[in-house]
């Protein structure tokens, strides 16, 4: 009787071990194609600098240079309208949106602002660099007593906000690379670093263009926060007991463009694909009632004016 006991047992080990072996080796291949990514875009970049005779370059706003001082002001209003998933790692998509909001003064360069990026304010800046905090608000659709969905921070509510820092680097003027570090100080816990590069082009005075690969890394605290299965969970929604670990959360890449149809009127729209990888694609959050692959497809407007002081 114990020598069957101890053959399943070795078994079940076996079994196990053969899983964690194929985790593993899911994990090392996300990480090799997110360098490749990441290698590919840096060559494209440098190629794309070398070449910059053959392109429109970067413009700044000048749209009220000629009848206003450099002490008044540019505010920029307006709003995107998106579609995305309910929670991070759904497979059920919803509607949601967000304010536009910028006030410059009139002749500082107009810097690009794409819908993945956080809100920010530059406290340091030169002409191809700034810095300064940021801060994003996540919401979840998904109310987890009905769907048996994550909710953000183990808290009862669908609702976080991080705050951080950020970090904006123009190699050229076709050439951004941006890094934001957040830390979740209310709904969930711990760190988020999101890293993105954008090759940018200006084929005509109305039209920019930008696309580039995407990467976020997090502490373990953030992930438990949105992938990890407690006690509690584990018990209320008949899922197993997950445990994430620190890591790349995920790898992607967005394309954007924009259209400015008068001097103050500016269309815009956006789409993201964001690939979950090493913990958070195997939470069974994702993995058995989710999916890994991530879309967001926004369209925006915005509206500048001139305030005077």
């Amino acid at each position: 009787m114990s020598g069957v006991v101890m053959a399943q047992g070795g078994k079940i080990d076996l079994e196990g071990k053969r899983a964690a072996r194929r985790r593993n080796i899911r994990r090392y291949r996300s990480v090799a194609s997110v360098f490749s990514l990441f290698s590919i875009a840096m060559t494209f970049g440098g190629a794309l600098a070398a070449r910059a005779d053959d392109y429109s370059p970067r413009e700044t706003n000048s749209t009220f240079a000629a009848y206003a001082s450099t002490s008044d002001l540019i505010v920029t209003i307006g709003g995107w309208g998106n579609i995305s998933p309910e929670y991070s790692g759904s497979k059920h998509y919803d509607f949601g949106g967000s304010p536009i909001i910028d006030i410059r003064h009139v002749g500082s360069r107009e810097w690009l602002s794409l819908p993945s990026d956080g809100i920010d304010y530059e406290l340091f800046e030169t002409d191809n660099f700034r810095a300064g905090p940021v801060g994003t608000l996540r919401w979840d659709f998904g109310n987890s007593k009905d769907r048996g969905l994550k909710e953000v921070g183990n808290t009862g509510i669908d609702l976080s906000l991080e705050l951080g820092v950020f970090l904006e680097y123009w190699p050229t003027d076709f050439w951004r690379t941006r890094l934001e570090a957040r830390n979740a100080v209310y709904g969930a816990t711990g760190w988020v670093f999101d890293l993105s590069t954008d090759l940018v082009w200006h084929p005509s005075s109305q039209w920019t263009l930008a696309a580039g690969p995407r990467l976020s890394i997090a502490d373990s605290d953030y992930m438990n926060s949105y992938y990890g299965i407690d006690a509690q969970e584990s018990q209320q929604l008949h899922l197993p007991k997950y445990d994430a670990a620190a890591g790349v959360r995920s790898a992607g890449a967005g394309i954007y463009a924009e259209y400015k149809v008068t001097e103050q009127l500016t269309t815009m729209a956006s789409f993201e694909y964001e690939r979950l990888v090493g913990s958070a694609a195997d939470s069974p959050y994702v993995r058995d009632d989710g999916s890994p692959d991530q879309f967001t497809i926004s369209l925006g407007a915005k509206y500048q004016f001139l305030w005077q002081r």
